[in-house]
């Protein structure tokens, strides 16, 4: 099948692995961005949003992971591997659907959930987008779905620059020197025995190995035990973290960027910060108005990026994270803002936040068989936090696909086990999108979390402009 014979594969990293370990039926972990394009093109003869499928074809070659599948190996003697797709098929990938008359935001919607409820099909590569027509003002919609254990947030970000450009003028990339052929997988064998090998070698020089180990990594372990114990430790008892269903429903609620910075440059606090104490003060506003019981804190994990500059362009996760208590009691917004940014500041001092990172590049020392068993762990329904939120930043100036300008991107982040409810945000040429995703199951009223967000943002923006 290949140009030169030779079998072709490249591992997943432990960290890339855990997202296929801890997958279950009813939680796939696959990100999902919505892509909201004017319609046509301001360039005479473009292609506009359209032709998306086009520009993939003529850039797909800087991107190979599009191509490529995973392949797993048996009994999980190692982490599974990505493999070039034999019958690799780019219509199978970008999929086209024409909403009904009127074509309003509420049929969108429903559509949108239905894509990001199904899995992706593990036999072909882990990314699919869905080119979406019918709508108000000849707007084109594309539903972008990437696989966890393929990109982080981040890195999304990095790919779609790769398809999107930043004039209206379209980019077309040098083709490559040659034509793509999808080189040859690898048998069980091949993929096993280097693992033998692997086996003797570690046995060896373990007593040199394991002591450096330790000596670079002492100071992450004890701020990990830290981090471990929030997560083992009760937290607290909310509606929405239950067994989670199949369906998902949600909201989107954009919010001027420029609310946030004015609170980092009133308070020194961090737009993340910002973006927090804008979900604190939404998640006390809603669990009053559901006449629940209000818990003084709501534990979030909050991902967050150790990509660094050098390591754009690479495909797979980079991604650490933040276990914090945030403060949803009764208290104003600015008591809210300095004690998310007490907590935060505490965190990083103390390099929990690292810890994190720190604790899944070390699964690399661990038996695929047992990170196996990890992500189970970590996926049951007495996991740690209550609620994910995902903070992406994203470029501050328009983008265009075919000539037509890219107007807003809504980010939806998978649910996990036991967590109802998730949160993304996403910040685009100067406004902030939250895009919220719910088990209507658990959560059937995700529209009024959604307007208690809403209130919670007009106040945040009441406070940054208010007297000092």
């Amino acid at each position: 099948m290949g140009g030169n014979g030779h079998p072709f594969y490249e591992p997943l990293s432990a960290r890339d692995a855990w997202f296929l370990y801890a997958e279950r039926p009813s939680t796939p972990l696959d990100l999902g961005t919505v892509y909201v394009f004017e319609g046509g093109s301001r360039i005479p003869g473009g292609r506009g949003a359209l032709g998306i499928e086009e520009t993939i074809k003529e850039r797909i070659h800087l991107v190979p992971r599009y191509r490529q599948r995973i392949r797993r190996v048996p009994v999980n003697f190692a982490h599974p591997v990505w493999v070039d797709d034999p019958h690799f098929d780019l219509g199978a990938h970008v999929r086209r659907e024409v909403l009904p008359p009127p074509g309003d935001g509420a049929a969108l919607r429903r559509l949108v959930m239905r894509i990001l409820s199904r899995p992706l099909d593990m036999r072909r590569p882990l990314w699919e987008m869905t080119v979406v027509t019918g709508l108000s003002h000849d707007r084109v919609v594309i539903v972008n779905r990437a696989h966890h254990a393929m990109v982080d947030g981040v890195s999304t970000v990095d790919i779609l620059t790769l398809l999107l450009d930043t004039t209206p003028e379209t980019y077309t990339p040098d083709p490559p020197d040659q034509e793509w052929e999808p080189r040859p997988a690898p048998t069980d064998w091949q993929l096993i025995r280097p693992m033998l090998w692997n086996v003797g070698a570690h046995s060896k020089d373990e007593r040199t190995v394991l002591p450096a180990v330790w000596n670079t990594t002492r100071v992450p372990w004890r701020s990990l035990f830290k981090l471990s114990g929030k997560m083992v430790s009760p937290r607290p008892d909310l509606f929405f973290n239950r067994k989670i269903g199949t369906q998902r429903t949600g909201r989107g609620l954009k919010v001027p960027l420029s609310a946030f910075k004015a609170l980092k440059d009133r308070f020194g606090c961090t737009v993340n910060d910002a973006v927090l104490a804008v979900v604190s003060e939404g998640l006390h506003r809603w669990f009053k108005a559901r006449g629940e019981s209000v818990p003084e804190r709501v534990r979030v994990f909050c991902p967050v990026s150790v990509r660094s500059d050098a390591s754009r362009g690479r495909i797979g996760n980079q991604i650490s994270g933040m276990v914090l208590e945030l403060p949803t009691g009764d208290l104003t917004m600015e008591e809210r803002l300095r004690s998310i940014k007490v907590t935060t500041g505490d965190l990083k001092r103390t390099r929990q936040a690292v810890a994190a990172d720190k604790l899944v590049g070390l699964a690399d020392w661990a038996p695929p068989t047992l990170l196996v068993l990890a992500g189970r762990l970590m996926s049951n329904p007495q996991g740690g936090a209550n609620i994910n939120v995902t903070n992406v930043p994203g470029p501050q100036f328009p983008l265009y696909s075919g000539g037509a300008q890219l107007l807003e991107v809504w980010p939806f982040a998978p649910l996990y086990p036991s967590m109802g409810l998730g949160i993304a945000i996403v910040s685009y040429n100067g406004d902030a999108y939250f895009g919220l995703t719910a088990d209507p199951g658990l959560v059937s009223d995700v529209e009024e979390f959604t307007a208690k967000l809403r209130e919670a943002a007009a106040e945040c923006a009441a406070l940054a402009a208010g007297p000092a």
